[in-house]
């Protein structure tokens, strides 16, 4: 079953991309305002709205643990999804600080982890797996109607994971991990012998795939799993190596719909061996231009300009994984082990965020920037 965005949504999501580069800048000033997934020591799990002067917005209790988000265009909503396998979503408001409803999983489907609003806010796209069979599908929620479950179509691979609205509102990009897993052993690998991971581009109307960009025979393991898009629709792709640990392999790509194939960017041997074969979240700065990646197996983010691939700086985070743009040109790094930090590219070290729960926040793997307020 399909869902088409109407003429009127395509129309919304053109004028909000036409206008996005103009809201960051007057932006720029004003603190961040930040949401992610957090654990206390309890191991307790909330969702948590922050600003980078260190102000608590809301702190709102998850029934499991969280992973990454979605986010309106305009800010009013956001989605928090659960975990692989997992089996519900919460919408907030973030604003009022508040949970507007909770939302399951369908029957014979386990949600991701992420997934991406439509350009007018009116479509929630969700990475989900069928349970019985392990295809990649993509679920399609009517937000205005209770964010009841309208249609979906495949993923176009085995496990899909992050999910991006490119540029203009059309195109979903999809990174497929090409891992078989089931949910009654979610920890467990079940065909590494012929992985095939994925970047897919589907339209976002009929879930028709556009183009499917793969990697080489030999770099059959390493899965794609994680997405930064840049404003001129540059994919930046932070992947986990499912093979031999001894073995070191590029882990970070760019991709643009409509290349032949996924391009790595440069990453010295001791990076390599830093990163561990495992990039577990990515972001761009507000200008589009600078590439962030961080590893929590590593303790480690890492720093692209993405105009000459160079590396920027690295910095040492532990168990840090979440990462999102501060301001034009900086960076916010959580740790899973607690604090929340901020790193400018070519900096000496990361600063601590005077944040009320930095000594007691397990920060999870994901964290999203959210749009100002007017």
């Amino acid at each position: 079953m399909t869902f088409r965005i109407d003429r009127r949504e395509a129309l919304l999501g053109l004028l909000g991309v036409a206008m996005a580069p103009h809201v960051a800048r007057a932006a720029a000033a004003a603190p961040q305002r930040v949401i992610g997934a957090r654990a206390d020591t309890g191991s307790r799990y909330f969702v948590t709205g922050f600003d980078t002067a260190g102000d608590v917005a809301f702190d709102l209790p998850l029934p499991g643990r969280g992973h990454g988000f979605a986010v309106r265009r305009d800010g009013g909503e956001a989605v928090a999804f659960s975990r692989r396998p997992g089996d519900r979503i919460t919408v907030l408001d973030p604003r009022a600080g508040r949970m507007v409803r909770e939302v399951a999983a369908a029957t014979d489907r386990w949600f991701n982890g992420h997934g991406t609003y439509g350009p007018s806010g009116r479509v929630l796209y969700a990475s989900e797996t069928i349970a019985s069979s392990g295809d990649g599908v993509i679920g399609v929620y009517d937000a205005g109607a209770g964010f009841r479950r309208v249609g979906e179509f495949p993923s176009g691979g085995l496990d899909p994971h992050d999910m991006r609205l490119l540029p203009g509102g059309e195109t979903i990009v999809v990174a497929n991990g090409g891992i078989l897993t089931h949910p009654d052993a979610p920890g467990f690998q079940l065909n590494l012998h012929d992985m095939q991971p994925s970047l897919a581009y589907l339209d976002a109307g009929s879930g028709a795939l556009r183009q499917k960009a793969t990697l080489p025979p030999a770099l059959h393991q390493l899965g794609t799993r994680h997405l930064a898009v840049a404003p001129d629709g540059t994919v930046a792709v932070a992947m986990q190596f499912a093979g031999p640990s001894m073995r070191t392999v590029p882990l970070v790509a760019t991709h643009r719909l409509g290349a032949p194939e996924m391009t790595f960017l440069p990453l010295t041997e001791d990076l390599l061996a830093g990163l561990r074969g495992y990039c577990g979240s990515a972001a761009m700065d507000a200008t589009g231009t600078v590439l962030g990646i961080a590893s929590p197996r590593g303790n480690l983010a890492v720093f692209w300009d993405l105009a000459t691939g160079h590396v920027l700086g690295k910095v040492g985070v532990a168990d840090g994984c979440g990462i999102a743009a501060d301001g034009e040109d900086g960076f916010l790094l959580g740790s899973g082990l607690g604090g929340m930090f901020r790193y400018q590219p070519g900096a000496a070290d990361a600063t601590r965020l005077p944040l009320a729960l930095a000594t007691t926040a397990r920060w999870d793997n994901h964290l999203m920037t959210l749009p100002a307020t007017g």
